[in-house]
C-alpha cells in the first residue's frame, strides 16, 4: 500500500512513453530513504509562515528537520506527512527521541554527530519504548548483511545513508579524482568563500564526464529530483544558459551567498555533516537552547504516511491554517494541482498561509488553476522574491507565499 502511494505521486505519464519509462524508475528508486535532512531552508518559512500560538501547520515532513524547526516555535499543532513511509519513520525516531532521551547531548550524538557508539543502547532503553510498532519494526529490520537500520547510527552515521547520501558521497569521491575538493570550502572565512569556489568546486562543472552526466535525467534522482521536476528545471534555460550552468550557480550561491560557518546546508553539501564542534553550522532543532521547549511540545505533532491533499480532504474545516508544501507540486500535473488548491479553499480559514518552493522560478498557481480558484487567493510575489534571495539551501529557482482570502 505504501510503494503505491510513492507510485502515484509521482506517475502521470503512459508507461509507453519516454517519460512514462523514466517516472517508473524513479518510483521504484523513491520507495526507499531517500533524505537523512530537508533541503529548504527554515529561517525563510518561518518569515513567511508567521507562526503564533495557534498555528496548525501541515507540512510535508522529508527527513523532519522543518517540522521540528517549527514545532520549536511553540505553535498549537504540527502535522507532518509524506508518501515516503521511510521519511516519518525517521521523524518518528526523532520524535521518540525528544520524549526519551531526556538529554540534550544525546540527542545531538544520534541527530548532530549522526553516530553513536552507544546507539543500540540509548535506542533499546530510551527510545524504543516511544516508537510504535511499525517505526520499531522499520528500524530493527534487518537490510541484507546489516543487523538493522539503528546501527546506520553506529558505524558510517545517519548522514551518509539515504539515497540522497549515496548519492553525494559518490560525487565527492568523483569530484577528487579530477582534484576538486568540496570540504575544503569550510574553512574559508567570509571573504575567502568565493576563492575557495573558484579553486576546489568550480572545476567540477568543467570537465567533460560531468557535462554529459549531467543532462541525463536518471542521475538526478539521488537528488530526489524526478523526470517531470527535471523538466521544470529546464524552464529557466536561456540561449546562454544550459543546465549545467543551472547546477553551477546554484551551487555558487549554495557556496558564496552565505556565511559558511552557520550555513549548515553548505557543510552538508560538501562535507555531509554538520558544525559538531562549534555548533554554529545545525538546524534549530538540534540546538541546546530548544531542547527543552522541543521536549514539551513534543505531544503537539503528529505524523502520517499518506498525501497532503488527502490530509486536507480528510481533515475537518480549520484544522490547517500553516501549509508548506516543499517542492512537491514539480511532481504534480494540472489536475493534481488543482485537486490540492481545491481542498485548502473547502477546508482552510480565511488568512491561512501557503508556502512551496519549485525547481525552476516560476510557480505553477499561476497557470494551472482554474481562474475561479486562482483568484481565492493572493500571491505574495515581491515578498516571495525577497524571501528566495535569503534561501540558504540554494537548491531551488523560486520561493512562492500565497495567502488565502
Amino acid at each position: 500500500m505504501d510503494q503505491q502511494l510513492v507510485l502515484d505521486g509521482v506517475l502521470n505519464k503512459p508507461v509507453s512513453t519516454k517519460q512514462g519509462i523514466l517516472q517508473r524508475l524513479f518510483a521504484i528508486w523513491f520507495d526507499a530513504f531517500v533524505y537523512n535532512q530537508i533541503w529548504e531552508d527554515p529561517r525563510v518559512d518561518l518569515q513567511a509562515l508567521e507562526l503564533d500560538e495557534n498555528s496548525r501547520i501541515l507540512t510535508i515532513s522529508s527527513g523532519g528537520c522543518n517540522a521540528l524547526n517549527y514545532l520549536a516555535q511553540g505553535p498549537e499543532t504540527v502535522t507532518a506527512v509524506d508518501l515516503n513511509r521511510h521519511h516519518i519513520y525517521l521523524l518518528n525516531l526523532k520524535i521518540a527521541a525528544l520524549k526519551g532521551l531526556g538529554d540534550h547531548e544525546d540527542f545531538f550524538e544520534f541527530f548532530g554527530h549522526g553516530k553513536s557508539e552507544r546507539a543500540w543502547d540509548l535506542y533499546e532503553k530510551k527510545i524504543k519504548p516511544h516508537l510504535d510498532a511499525e517505526t520499531r519494526e522499520f528500524w530493527e529490520k534487518g537490510l541484507l548483511f546489516r543487523r538493522d537500520r539503528i546501527t546506520f547510527f553506529e558505524k558510517a552515521g545517519l548522514y551518509e545513508h539515504s539515497r540522497n547520501g549515496y548519492f553525494l558521497r559518490f560525487f565527492h569521491r568523483f569530484a577528487r579524482v579530477f582534484g576538486c575538493k568540496p570540504d575544503q570550502l569550510l574553512k574559508a572565512t567570509p571573504e575567502e568563500q568565493e576563492i575557495y569556489y573558484n579553486k576546489y568546486i568550480d572545476p567540477f562543472f568543467n570537465n567533460f564526464l560531468v557535462k554529459i552526466l549531467g543532462k541525463m535525467p536518471i542521475m538526478m534522482f539521488g537528488l530526489g529530483i524526478p523526470p517531470q521536476q527535471y523538466d521544470e528545471l529546464k524552464q529557466d534555460l536561456t540561449s546562454d544558459k544550459n543546465i549545467i550552468e543551472i547546477y553551477r550557480e546554484r551551487v555558487k550561491r549554495l557556496a558564496c551567498d552565505y556565511p559558511i560557518k552557520e550555513n549548515y546546508f553548505a557543510w552538508q553539501a560538501f562535507a555531509r555533516k554538520y558544525d559538531t564542534q562549534d555548533r554554529l553550522a545545525i538546524p534549530d532543532y538540534l540546538k541546546e537552547e530548544n531542547f527543552q521547549t522541543l521536549n514539551a511540545n513534543a505531544s503537539r505533532i503528529r505524523t502520517n504516511i499518506g498525501s497532503v491533499t488527502d490530509e486536507i480532504k480528510n481533515s475537518a474545516y480549520g484544522t490547517f491554517n500553516r501549509f508548506v508544501f516543499l517542492d512537491a507540486q514539480d511532481w504534480m500535473d494540472e489536475k493534481t494541482i488543482t485537486d490540492l488548491w481545491a481542498a485548502i479553499a473547502e477546508n482552510a480559514e480565511s488568512g491561512s498561509r501557503i508556502i512551496f518552493r519549485t525547481a525552476s522560478a516560476f510557480s505553477p498557481v499561476e497557470t494551472k488553476l482554474p481562474a475561479s480558484l486562482r483568484e481565492k487567493f493572493v500571491y505574495e510575489e515581491e515578498f516571495s522574491r525577497e524571501l528566495f534571495k535569503q534561501d540558504r539551501a540554494s537548491i531551488y529557482g523560486g520561493f512562492h507565499l500565497y495567502i488565502f482570502k
